[in-house]
């Protein structure tokens, strides 16, 4: 789209795709089952956000190649890049391509422009959330962040559908401080999204016939008023929600949380090992987890109110040895935190456990695609890079294998009240439009 102010035509875009991707909150995780629960990656909630309070841009959600290559055939003044680091490669072949077509500047955002052996390739670089200065581009100001609708599916590789969700957004931004997390590097300082712009959101999912809303916050409820007022409005339009949460918080509020209709979280677990939460700067205590995680599995066991999560759990500590990854992931089988995603410890560009690691062992790896979390990236004291590797799929196989099919079909349809809703949710799933934009008018 030109701007008549600026006159400049801006586009900004993801990395391509073959045409079918998954977010890795679960698909990643279920090595060797057939049939995986997924969620279909199509919007990109970054530029989403951009394009509601800077309608001026144009945006790209992970087209394949050639759709990025036609679209670039329209002519633009700027391309700019979201892009994670695993993804640099093809970034780079796409900015290679928009430079050769006569793309006169080219933009980098998101957490893999962090990178600094990335960023020469970019005419400017964007670090944290940009509508603020994407509108100081177009000579204009963003006076109130907006909140765009964002709804995405759950469903499975074969194709079927079994709920829409709405993702929310209440806060941006995390100073804790974990050692392995870019975060505190992209910003630091955690802000609101306004609770007016929040509450339009949820009563626009209402509207359209949604029962859940899964929180994606870097850490929801770091601030405390604003998180007991986000809280408030779910429970008010009688969602069932899911945030992403320490687990000291969610420990601290589980029951009142539950009354207000919380029935999952995704929560940092991390490490059953005092010491290696210690060594990230979790600031956790692992008796303080495992009573959450008893909690939460006690609750499976009161209809109505019970609830379930995702657990984020890492191995390949510089203490570790193969023998005692198999025990912790045996220890971790045994609590039954619920579905858990693994996760190769990995250092990230400009986080302090990227400069010690790098200090004390080295940084092997130069492929960015394998700085995934799903591979050993530096030189482990004792586990070899192909015997990590194979420990993470061995410790998925032996805790995610049917685990969350199981879930699925014997607690799920308890959380949508009777069949008549569940039936409700597979429909409005397999009627909608996941890549569909939905936007509120500029006021």
């Amino acid at each position: 789209m030109r701007d008549s102010s600026s006159g400049k035509k801006v586009l900004l875009t993801t990395v391509y795709t073959s045409g079918r991707g998954y977010y890795d909150y679960v698909e990643s995780n279920t090595f060797g089952a057939p049939l995986r629960m997924t969620w279909v990656r199509r919007i990109s909630y970054g530029l989403r956000f951009i394009k509601q309070n800077v309608p001026e841009v144009e945006i790209l959600e992970y087209p394949t190649w050639k759709e990025y290559v036609r679209k670039l055939e329209e002519g633009w003044d700027v391309v700019g890049f979201s892009f994670y680091l695993n993804e640099v490669p093809e970034i780079l072949e796409m900015v290679d391509v928009a430079r050769r077509k006569g793309v006169s500047e080219i933009w980098g955002g998101n957490y893999g422009a962090l990178t600094e052996a990335v960023q020469p390739y970019f005419d400017r670089v964007f670090v944290g959330y940009a509508e603020g200065e994407i509108a100081r581009f177009f000579g204009r100001r963003v006076k109130k962040l907006v909140h765009p609708p964002l709804i995405g599916i759950v469903g499975t590789t074969f194709g079927i559908r079994f709920a829409p969700i709405g993702v929310l957004f209440t806060t941006r931004g995390c100073g804790v401080g974990c050692k392995f997390c870019q975060t505190p590097s992209f910003c630091s300082r955690p802000s609101e999204v306004p609770l007016e712009s929040v509450g339009r959101v949820l009563e626009f999912y209402k509207e359209m016939g949604l029962g859940y809303v899964l929180i994606l916050d870097e850490n929801f409820g770091l601030l405390r008023k604003h998180a007991e007022d986000v809280v408030s409005l779910l429970h008010e339009h009688g969602f069932m929600w899911f945030p992403m949460v320490r687990a000291d918080l969610l420990n601290e509020r589980l029951e009142e949380w539950r009354r207000m209709g919380l029935k999952g979280a995704l929560i940092g677990i991390e490490s059953f090992d005092q010491s290696n939460l210690d060594e990230i700067g979790k600031r956790e205590h692992v008796e303080m987890i495992k009573e959450l995680i008893r909690r939460i599995r006690l609750s499976w066991k009161d209809r109505g109110t019970e609830i379930g999560g995702i657990g984020y759990y890492i191995i390949g500590y510089e203490n570790e040895t193969e023998e005692s990854i198999k025990g912790s992931l045996r220890e971790l089988k045994e609590f039954n935190p619920g579905f858990v995603q693994l996760c190769v410890l990995t250092p990230l560009p400009r986080t302090p456990l990227w400069r010690y690691l790098d200090e004390e062992y080295g940084i092997f790896e130069k492929d960015w695609h394998r700085f995934d979390c799903k591979h050993l990236v530096w030189n482990h004291p004792h586990v070899e890079p192909g015997r990590m590797e194979g420990l993470l799929r061995w410790g998925m196989k032996e805790i995610n294998s049917g685990h969350l099919f199981r879930y699925i079909f014997t607690r799920f349809p308890e959380y949508v009240r009777g069949f008549k809703f569940y039936f409700r949710d597979v429909c409005l799933a397999n009627l909608m439009d996941a890549s569909k934009h939905y936007y509120f008018p500029s006021d």
